[in-house]
């Protein structure tokens, strides 16, 4: 994603907009394109750091040649990371910018994005109202438009929201409704997501039969993908539920694991939070 949310919409490639005039000495745009490239490259790594570098490079290209598309696609991807990092602040500040550039060009699709990530930081800080506000708003274009993994996205979204509202059935309609989507385009990585968001719900349901069964799907898929930011929050998952069922060795068996990762990734504040709950008797689960 805990205040994180993984599930962004990330751009892999911007040639939207990069695809420009013929090769010069030095084409700022091609550059772009590349930088975010090797960003994206990084981000699925889960290397922040060197991530947004690749991106701010590619954005400083973009305005120098002022290509508003490619502008805001690197925004776009610096909120993703600024989140992943803890800086909602900075987050919003990127995502409402990549909003004006898209509705400024008339990008639909641009819009139903950047108002998804918009609604995941307003959610992040709390602000539930704004944050369906936004989900709503993407919801209405969305239906306009051919089913894609936006329209996936937003559903899972507005579950989210109704799970922070604790409305568990309706979230729970929300996520089978985009996993209908993810299976009709045989989106495995987007059923593992959805999976994963099911397991979580039934959790909080306190039904540790369904829970247990969605998230050791979604872990697997994950793992299948080698996607290191669905396979902490399906461990995460897992281990909050051996924790709500008093199964501590089953907790110190997902949560070691999970420790590992944490440390890989150089997040030494997860790490800390997760050896703290795993050395506490009857560690309450957290919410993801």
């Amino acid at each position: 994603m805990t205040a994180k949310w993984p599930w962004l919409w990330l751009l892999f490639l911007v040639g939207i907009g990069c695809a420009g005039p013929a090769k010069t000495a030095v084409n700022m745009r091609e550059q772009a394109i590349s930088l975010n490239d090797a960003g994206y490259q990084y981000y699925r790594q889960s290397r922040w750091t060197l991530a947004q570098e690749k991106f701010s490079q590619a954005l400083k290209y973009n305005r120098l040649i002022d290509n508003r598309p490619g502008i805001a696609a690197n925004l776009n991807n610096l909120g993703a990371i600024a989140q992943e990092q803890g800086d909602l602040a900075q987050a919003r500040q990127d995502f409402q910018e990549a909003l004006t550039i898209y509705r400024e060009g008339g990008d639909r699709m641009g819009i139903i994005e950047a108002l998804n990530n918009l609604g995941t930081v307003y959610q992040a800080q709390g602000n539930l109202k704004e944050a369906e506000a936004a989900y709503r708003q993407a919801e209405s274009l969305v239906r306009s438009e051919p089913p894609g993994p936006l329209a996936s996205l937003t559903l899972m979204h507005l579950g989210d929201a109704a799970r922070a509202r604790g409305d568990y059935q309706y979230a729970l309609s929300l996520y089978g409704q985009a996993l209908a989507l993810d299976q009709q385009r045989q989106d495995r990585r987007g059923e593992a997501v959805r999976w994963q968001r099911m397991g979580r719900t039934y959790l909080d349901l306190q039904d540790y039969g369904q829970a247990a069964n969605y998230l050791h799907r979604s872990l697997e898929e994950f793992r299948r993908l080698q996607d290191t930011n669905g396979i902490v929050d399906s461990l995460k998952g897992l281990t909050d539920l051996a924790l709500a069922q008093g199964d501590r060795a089953a907790a110190l068996v997902y949560g070691e694991r999970l420790l590992k990762i944490y440390q890989a990734r150089g997040q030494a504040e997860a790490a800390r939070k997760l050896e703290a709950a795993l050395k506490t008797e009857g560690g309450a689960p957290g919410r993801r």
